[in-house]
This record gives C-alpha cells, structure tokens and sequence, in this order.
C-alpha cells in the first residue's frame, strides 16, 4: 500500500487527489486500494491517503486540509456516525467527492457501495433454510450506514421465515477481532444459546471462531458461523469460515472512475453504484438443526 503524506505536497501545479479512509488498518483496503490508486494515477494525479482512525474530528480535519489546499478531489470511507455536516460544513469550496464502501445521506452524493442488506439477508437465509432460529448478530457500530443496512437485511430473511426479531441476540461493536473472541462469552451465556452467528466483518468472525473453541463451541460441528469480506485469512483457518463478499477491487476502480467522472462533470446527476453480494459457503455454515431454538 502506498503511502504520500499531504506534507510533501508542492502546491504550484500539483494535481493530486485524497483518499481518507475511516481505518487504513482494515484488512479490506489491502483490495480496495491498489486499483483504485492506479485508476487515479493513470490521470498523471497523485494520491495521498488519510486514515481517520475511526475519529470525526479527524477526518474532519483532512477534509478541510484538502479543501484548502485545492485538491481536485476527494475519496472518503466516512467514519461511522458521520453526517454531511461533519464533512462538509463550513467549506468554501468542497472539492468532488466520492464515498466509498459507506455512504452518508443527501440527495446529492455520489457512491460506490457493496449491497449490504442483501449480504446480510443472504447469510441468515442460509442459516434459517439450515433450521437455525436463534441467530447471533456481532459487531458493527451502531452509527454506521452499513450497520444499519445489515440489520435490515437480516430482519428481512427472519420475517419472510415467520422469525421474531430478537434485539437481545444483537451485540454491536467496533468490528475487530477483540471484540469477537470476546462476543463469544456473551453467546455461551444467553439461554436460549444461539445456535449461529453472522459478524460484520471477517475480523469479528475470526476473533469470535477462535472464543467460541474456549466455550466448547466448535465452528462447522455444533454451532455455524458467517463472516462478511473474505480476506485471506478465513480460508486458512480449520475449518474455514464462511463469507457474504463484494469485489472490493471492483469498488475501487467503480470509484475512481465516479470521481473522474464527477471532477470533468460538475453538473451531472449522482452516481450511485451498488454492488453485488454473494454467498461463499465453506465448512462453518453446514450445522444443521433438527429442532427449534
């Protein structure tokens, strides 16, 4: 991943773009970026990436530094909780902006985003078709747009199966592997015990895969579990986890090619690109139940 700091840039003739990103840890960029970096450069721009670390304030700053210093635009993964006045309150000139893997709401926004309602929807159908009834939400952040998209979804496929929504099988939080090992308590000691689990991302599903072999659960054999990305990682693992996924080097080229778009048509209406989600099914999804929960 490179990395060009604001720092070095020479403003006289300079054309350059920003990508702020709510986490540059999140394993997801390692897919996301590269195309859409070498999509920008191709223009003869460079690309300075920000990470806001999950901070408001922050990526407030970078957004009004890039204003200010004339950026012929921008890419923003917000930071969740963000509001179109977080980003762009207060600016003279808002460069073009494009959002990216999460959206904010306005009539005026262009996007490229994964389908995360149908995600979510696609991995507790799998799960409810397979006799699961007691289905564990984990992680995610309540103020984010995907968050909100997911549990959507999820309560879709529980209605078209005549499943009550259950608030108490809901655990939000950062979505990080700590936080999964550690959702993994909270499953053992809910009565009824869930029989299943769908993570935000596939950092909750690793972290909560190896808590639940401390509680005696056994991803694949006694309890079924879905992540949400697929990095490498939940293929290497055994059994290996199953995934809901986006082509996040698709959303990377998709958004480059909105921000170029939006840079030499000010006045055209908003992109909004939505991308397609799909089921991966490995070995953690195969539990199946006889008998309600």
């Amino acid at each position: 991943m490179r990395r060009r700091k604001a720092a070095n840039l020479v403003t006289s003739g300079t054309r350059f773009v920003s990508v702020i990103l709510n986490n540059v840890s999140d394993p997801v960029f390692r897919s996301l970026l590269p195309p859409l970096e070498d999509a920008l450069e191709r223009t003869g721009r460079s690309v300075f990436l920000h990470s806001a670390d999950e901070s408001r304030d922050r990526q407030a700053d970078f957004v009004r530094a890039m204003a200010d210093a004339n950026a012929d635009g921008i890419v923003l993964c917000p930071v969740a909780g963000s509001t179109p006045e977080h980003v762009c309150a207060g600016h003279v000139r808002m460069p073009p902006l494009v959002f990216v893997s999460r959206a904010l709401p306005g009539p005026g926004f262009d996007y490229v985003l994964g389908d995360d309602r149908e995600a979510a929807r696609l991995a507790a159908e799998r799960l409810l078709t397979l006799g699961h009834r007691r289905i564990a939400v984990v992680g995610g952040e309540l103020g984010a747009f995907c968050f909100g998209e997911r549990l959507r979804g999820h309560r879709a496929a529980l209605d078209e199966a005549s499943v009550a929504f259950d608030e108490g099988l809901v655990r939000p939080s950062l979505p990080t592997m700590g936080e999964g090992f550690r959702a993994a308590r909270w499953i053992a000691a809910l009565l009824p015990r869930p029989t299943a689990a769908v993570c935000y991302n596939d950092s909750t599903a690793l972290g909560l895969f190896y808590g639940l072999t401390r509680e005696g659960l056994f991803p694949g054999r006694n309890f079924a579990l879905i992540g949400h990305e697929d990095i490498e990682e939940v293929s290497l693992v055994d059994p290996p986890i199953s995934v809901t996924r986006f082509s996040y080097g698709e959303m990377g080229r998709r958004a480059a090619a909105a921000l170029l778009e939006r840079m030499s048509n000010p006045d055209a209406t908003p992109n909004r690109v939505v991308l397609k989600a799909e089921l991966v099914v490995r070995k953690t999804c195969g539990v199946e139940v006889t008998a309600p929960h």
